[in-house]
């Protein structure tokens, strides 16, 4: 219970600082990603359920606050990022085998993949969709400059996610003894 609790508060808490505080150390315009860190994080430390109820609820805190750089404000694509979060956090929790603490190579490709993936997702349904065919453009401008600056802020996030379900986990144990 307190898993849920804590997941919920970080959700929440990551939402509204990517939604407000990182526009202010946007680089041209690029913020970083911290809801996928997230969902990834919680999807190879804790399994594919836990990981697709992060990244649903991530998803659906974007669709209803139109808050990916109103991409979707004007409400044609709802349920696109939950959608798309919730596959991402069942993905990442496919790795959980692979996933050990001491290891930040691993958290890190797969945020970077995450994090490319649906930015690639996004460029299909919002822009070649629309006969915008300029990939190497959006590769260049937006895509990658994004997963770089992701993953530099991931450097940050990651271990303290990783600190914050070690101290659940913990006090789990510890509530059960």
């Amino acid at each position: 219970m307190k898993r849920v609790i804590v997941t919920g508060l970080l959700v929440l808490f990551c939402f509204l600082l990517q939604t407000s505080v990182c526009h202010w150390f946007a680089f041209g315009g690029i913020i970083p990603n911290l809801l996928v860190i997230l969902v990834a994080s919680c999807g190879f430390m804790h399994g594919e359920i836990p990981g697709m109820i992060t990244g649903f609820a991530c998803g659906f805190l974007l669709d209803i606050f139109s808050a990916y750089g109103g991409a979707t404000g004007n409400g044609d694509m709802i349920g696109f990022f939950a959608l798309l979060y919730l596959l991402c956090g069942y993905l990442n929790g496919k790795f959980e085998q692979l996933f050990y603490p001491e290891d930040i190579t691993f958290p890190l490709l797969m945020i970077t993949a995450s994090d490319l993936a649906i930015n690639f997702c996004c460029y299909i349904v919002m822009f070649l969709f629309r006969a915008r065919l300029d990939i190497r453009y959006y590769f260049v401008h937006i895509m990658l400059p994004e997963a770089v600056y992701t993953i530099v802020i991931a450097f940050v996030f990651y271990p303290l996610f990783l600190w914050i379900s070690k101290r659940v986990e913990k006090t789990d144990r510890g509530s059960i003894e």
